[in-house]
């Protein structure tokens, strides 16, 4: 029998069995469903269940917060007769029923209603399935990147080396054709052929296109007269010319014979984007980009405001799945401008969240929370992973989030005094640790990230310390000033 087979009825069971789940896909810790009847599930019984972390809702999904072996419990979810696991499922150029619901298409055939999430739950979970498969590679090339720059500072390795060229080649490459890889994605997601967005992606790369399409050059395309920007690095241009495409793709498919689809659907769709992104979606996109950029550079013109609100309250935005509209942004900016603050500062949350676990696991009275508390507090230390902490600990009582957001405003404080900055993507922790020490603002970045777990720390200890002793299964609702947080899973 699998190892979580037992745990996977059960929580398909709470959920509202089978046929109430539309689909089911997972991240890094939770696994992620789209019911027909939101309604139907009992968050309680799911709380209850043993290897239930935590759960809530968020970009119209139900979300059920389950650790780091998430890979292991979804594949016996999936396994459950009646379940529709959409992660494993491929786009169909006939079926539409068979992908992932997009922004575009939310509806399920069933005769039970579905609840239509609302447009701000679309736009997160869309800008989630783009950008989640590339996070684990952006963060990987992010390491790797940190280590050449050391090593290079170090003296080790020379940047006219040919080791140096070989491997910087991977983290320069994932970033420059990220038109061709959110190509794919974003094409996927918006219910046309990925394959044909890869190319329409590659295309605004070719080498004899980038010759002539510097920024600002006077070009022409079939006598109309346009403004050349160079797509490589870029973001938002590709995902509004994707989101164009789906609905071009979905047009030649109603229009044309299905005799004639296999040929001239890609052919008219190459024919048609390619010209559409040089000459709209291309200028709009980055029209965005410019207003957007402006904007932040004149954020970062305060930095003492700018740090303590990011190091504070970021790690909650991820909480809530909102990071998904921030994070293109902020990956747009480090591409172009080779440096990012508000990642610097928002990294800070999950290190004053350490800080809050390593004092529940050594102070707290309650043995389950202590042993909960260390093992989050590992995965925190180790891969920058927040949800275990935060589902498992911190959701327990309210002072934990404030004492997180504590500790997190007074190292961002410390980031936006010095203008930390980071020139590579990658999550916090020990993996991430040679993407962080590359900066030239590493030193001061360290003494935040010191600080914010010392703060939280400090801060948890008294109030475990000094707080009355609760009696044992009562620890959700311990007595404290203004009574305590939400209950906390079983």
């Amino acid at each position: 029998m699998a190892q979580h087979a037992e745990y996977a009825r059960d929580l398909i069971d709470a959920v509202g069995g089978a046929n109430n789940v539309a689909g089911v896909t997972h991240c890094a810790t939770r696994l992620r469903f789209r019911l027909k009847n939101p309604g139907a599930a009992d968050k309680e019984r799911i709380k209850a269940l043993k290897e239930s972390l935590g759960v809530m809702e968020a970009a119209g999904q139900l979300q059920v917060v389950v650790g780091m072996n998430v890979d292991e419990v979804y594949t016996d979810v999936a396994a459950v007769p009646g379940v529709s696991a959409l992660g494993e499922v491929e786009a169909s150029d006939d079926d539409d029923a068979s992908r992932p619901s997009t922004d575009t298409d939310m509806t399920v055939e069933d005769d039970t209603p579905a609840t239509k999430p609302s447009i701000l739950d679309r736009l997160l979970a869309t800008i989630s399935a783009i950008f989640t498969p590339w996070i684990p590679l952006l963060a990987s090339v992010g390491i790797i990147k940190g280590v050449l720059t050391l090593v290079v500072n170090m003296g080790w390795l020379a940047e006219t080396s040919s080791t140096y060229i070989i491997m910087a080649a991977i983290p320069t490459a994932l970033i420059y054709f990220f038109p061709v890889l959110l190509g794919f994605t974003a094409a996927r997601q918006f219910g046309a052929s990925p394959y044909v967005g890869a190319v329409i992606g590659a295309s605004l790369l070719e080498p004899g296109l980038v010759a002539i399409s510097t920024n600002g050059a006077h070009l022409s395309l079939f006598g109309i007269p346009f403004t050349a920007q160079a797509f490589g690095n870029s973001v938002i241009p590709i995902l509004l010319g994707m989101w164009a495409f789906g609905y071009l793709e979905k047009g030649l498919k109603r229009f044309l014979p299905k005799v004639a689809q296999f040929l001239l659907v890609p052919l008219l769709s190459v024919v048609i984007m390619v010209p559409a992104m040089m000459l709209v979606f291309g200028p709009i996109g980055f029209g965005i980009a410019t207003g957007i950029a402006n904007a932040y550079n004149w954020l970062i013109n305060y930095p003492l405001i700018m740090g303590p609100i990011f190091g504070a309250f970021f790690i909650f935005i991820i909480m809530i799945g909102a990071h998904w509209v921030l994070l293109p942004i902020q990956l747009n900016i480090l591409a172009t401008q080779g440096q990012e603050f508000s990642l610097a500062a928002g990294g800070l949350g999950n290190y004053a969240l350490l800080g809050v676990l390593l004092a529940v696991m050594i102070f707290n009275r309650d043995k389950e929370t202590r042993a909960t508390a260390g093992s989050a507090a590992f995965v925190n230390f180790l891969a920058g992973v927040t949800e275990p902490g935060l589902y498992g600990v911190a959701i327990k009582n309210k002072w934990y989030f404030i004492w997180t957001a504590l500790g997190g405003a007074v190292g961002g404080l410390i980031c936006g005094l010095a203008n930390t900055y980071i020139t590579a993507f990658a999550f916090t922790g020990l993996f991430g640790l040679p993407a962080f020490a590359s900066s030239p603002t590493a030193v001061p970045y360290f003494i935040a990230v010191a600080v914010s777990i010392a703060v939280s720390f400090v801060a948890t200890a008294v109030f475990e310390r000094t707080r009355p002793r609760v009696s044992k299964g009562t620890e959700a609702v311990a007595a404290v000033p203004s009574g305590a947080a939400a209950s906390a899973p079983a």
